[in-house]
């Protein structure tokens, strides 16, 4: 028998559609991306976000990110657990009068601020910057989205910017006493002593904080060198980036401080050229680009032997020290671990353990996973990847 032509091409095209459908299906599936995010907020000394789009595995990322850095405690599994205060500790250093602000929130980047009061030896208001991947709520540092030659060029034009702003601050507290002088009658020109050797309280205050901006100046090109891009916060928003820097007076000084925190604001337009191309992906909607891989600042899911675990690392700091918190998933107690790096070998002890031999992490690095052993009372396998 004789099959037509077009029949047979007929069964061919029906045929090849079937199998572009099995194979290529999945992967489209796979490909697409994850629902809006929704950032809700939780009652806890204040008001907590909470990420919640339907992917367990981001938002569990993006909320055991916050919640073990703000409060030292995992996350709620879910929005309706809620958090339990915790009997053993009273979160970091004492923080409370929790509130936040959503600064961006779009397909590919969400941005969120903290705002805390934290109490140790005194009280303050700080405030955190958390950037995250809105695809795959992986944390965002300075040094995914800039070049290295960009960082340092970017560090290096930040410095210039705050150091005009205490020369500026300095020239404005001189023409400030030289008016105070002028007002009073007093002849003697600013900075002299005056010839009756007084110097009231209005002079020593701005004598005082001007001889802070001079020590300020003097040891900021220094403390530059140390600056890592790593470690430097961002504030991200729909269209700027800002570099944020701490003040440079102590607690003591700090109501003689007008300049106080630092900003340096770009548009992300004008950053282009210091751009990754992970960065233009995030910042500018460029084509789709992956971030450098490693296991810092990240939360990534493993096992100590059969056991289910979440593990967050910080930033692998310039000394080759590093800190982190992991809890095993079925009992949700955070165990505090320091330790360091050594070529591609992690080891990281529980540093608050009772045991007379402290259980230890020793994992070899491969890309953003970590492989290696849990040593305690037992040798254990231990593993943990994104």
């Amino acid at each position: 028998m004789t099959i037509p032509i077009k029949a047979l091409l007929s069964v061919n095209l029906r045929f090849l559609t079937l199998l572009l459908s099995v194979h290529l299906v999945p992967a489209a599936i796979a490909a697409a991306p994850s629902g809006p995010i929704v950032v809700k907020a939780i009652t806890y000394k204040g008001s907590l976000p909470y990420a919640e789009s339907g992917d367990a595995r981001r938002d569990a990322r993006i909320n055991n990110r916050i919640f073990l850095d703000m409060v030292e405690q995992p996350a709620p599994a879910r929005y309706s657990d809620r958090i339990k205060e915790s009997k053993e500790q009273d979160g970091l250093q004492g923080s409370s009068d929790f509130s936040f602000s959503v600064l961006r929130n779009d397909d590919r980047v969400l941005a969120l601020e903290v705002d805390a009061e934290g109490c140790g030896a005194y009280c303050e208001n700080y405030s955190r910057q958390y950037n995250f991947d809105a695809t795959t709520g992986r944390s965002i540092a300075a040094s995914d989205i800039f070049t290295p030659a960009g960082g340092a060029a970017l560090l290096k034009r930040n410095l210039t910017k705050r150091m005009v702003e205490y020369r500026r601050a300095i020239a404005g507290l001189n023409k400030d006493a030289t008016a105070y002088r002028k007002k009073h009658r007093i002849t003697t020109p600013w900075p002299q002593p005056r010839p009756d050797t007084k110097q009231d309280e209005e002079e020593l205050r701005i004598a005082s904080t001007i001889a802070m901006y001079e020590d300020c100046l003097e040891s900021m090109p220094d403390s530059g060198k140390y600056y890592r891009l790593t470690e430097i916060p961002l504030r991200i928003d729909g269209e700027s980036i800002t570099f944020l820097y701490g003040r440079c007076s102590n607690h003591a000084m700090r109501a003689l401080d007008d300049v106080g925190d630092q900003k340096v604001a770009y548009k992300n337009a004008d950053l282009a050229p210091y751009f990754t191309a992970y960065g233009k992906y995030l910042m500018m909607n460029g084509p789709q680009a992956a971030p450098r891989v490693d296991p810092y600042r990240q939360i990534l899911k493993g096992r100590v032997g059969q056991a289910a675990i979440t593990l967050h690392l910080s930033e692998r700091y310039s000394d080759d020290s590093l800190s982190g918190i992991y809890f095993y998933d079925k009992y949700r107690k955070p165990i505090a671990l320091s330790g360091r790096v050594t070529g591609d070998v992690i080891e990281l002890t529980e540093s608050e353990s009772s045991d007379t031999l402290k259980p230890l992490i020793r994992a070899t690095i491969q890309g953003d996973k970590l492989e290696g052993l849990w040593i305690g009372d037992k040798t254990l396998n231990f593993r943990a990847a994104p």
